[in-house]
């Protein structure tokens, strides 16, 4: 889950906004949680077309083009094969908790 956590931290840093990690991190059901992923993987894409002049955090632009999509669609298909809310919930928190601290990394 190490691409979507830099994803999401990613959006963290260039963003200053926690939205997505509170939204992941609190997701009452499997479908709120992909709902949620998508939707940031949404706003990831539309950032990293914007030119590194608009980007207010260097390093989050450096890690932005590391993060390879196919990684991060294979992870979101594996929170999909997750059947039990125990397992999705240590998922996303595992997710949310490494996104904050890369976010902190990159912010820096």
């Amino acid at each position: 889950m190490e691409n979507i956590a830099e994803l999401l931290a990613v959006l963290v840093a260039e963003n200053e906004s926690y939205t997505y990690v509170d939204k992941l991190g609190y997701a009452p059901s499997k479908d709120l949680a992909l709902y949620y992923l998508r939707e940031a993987l949404r706003d990831f894409i539309s950032l990293k077309n914007k030119p590194q002049s608009q980007w207010s955090s260097p390093k989050a632009f450096e890690e932005a083009g590391k993060i390879k999509m196919e990684l991060v669609e294979r992870e979101i298909e594996s929170i999909e094969r997750i059947s039990s809310m125990k397992e999705l919930r240590e998922a996303v928190s595992l997710i949310a908790a490494k996104a904050l601290s890369i976010a902190s990394r990159l912010k820096g």
